[in-house]
Parts: structure tokens; sequence; C-alpha cells
């Protein structure tokens, strides 16, 4: 009810990247070597105020609130907050210990190294969250 799935498809834009501690950020500040493939054209759209979050790691709290409009690697997820709700809170309820385990829970996988938790288990998830005005 709070968020919707963005799967736009662009192969244009600035190359975004998302880490648990810098959230969403351009890959080009990171000093870390680009490894993505020369073929964008499955990339995402991730668009300023969409939150989007690694599949594998959620249940860490990779996820970040977009200040930047580009593209992201096909492996990570992007939800549309609803106008109705404030993206910055979720990414902070996304952050807490017992949501953290909640993604955890529902995550796909035998280990934690191939827990995953994709959007269609991730819209099922149900959470507390105060209007838009409080």
């Amino acid at each position: 009810e709070v968020v919707s799935e963005r799967n736009e498809h662009s192969a244009s834009g600035e190359l975004l990247s998302i880490s648990m501690r810098r959230g969403v950020y351009p890959t080009s500040c990171s000093d870390r070597k680009d490894n993505s493939s020369e073929d964008k054209s499955n990339y995402k759209h991730l668009a300023v105020g969409d939150i989007a979050y690694n599949s594998m790691r959620m249940w860490q709290g990779a996820c970040g609130l977009s200040s930047f409009d580009g593209i992201i690697s096909p492996a990570y997820t992007v939800a549309i907050p609803s106008a109705a709700t404030d993206g910055r809170f979720l990414i902070d309820l996304f952050k807490t210990t017992e949501m953290l385990n909640t993604f955890q829970r529902n995550s796909q996988g035998l280990t934690s190294d191939t827990w995953n938790l994709k959007y269609p288990a991730f819209s099922k998830i149900k959470c507390s969250i105060p209007s838009l005005h409080e």
C-alpha cells in the first residue's frame, strides 16, 4: 500500500550504487572499481525520491532514498513511495533492528550468502507507519 515497484529499464543516465552506509550515490564518487557491464540496456531507471535496495543485502540495511536521477544495476530493486508516504521515514524504518529481522525472515535462500528479498515478497511485508502529517 505504501510503495510500488519501478521496473523501467534505461541504458542512459548516471550510474548509481547503493551501500549500507552511504545509501544511494553516484558510482563515480566511489573508490571501488566500476565492474558494470558494457551493455546497460537491462539497467533500471532510478528517480529522485525512489527507494532502491540490494535484494541480496536488504536484511543488512543495504537501501537508500535516491537524491539522484540515473540508472542502477538490475540486481537492485526500485520502489516508489506513494504520495501519502514519506520516503525518508521508510528508509529510517527499514534500518531498524525489527525491520532488518523481518527482511531476513522474508528473504529466500538456503544460506545468508544466497538470501534474497525480491519485490513480490517485500511488497507483502506489513508495517505500521504514521500518516504523512504525523
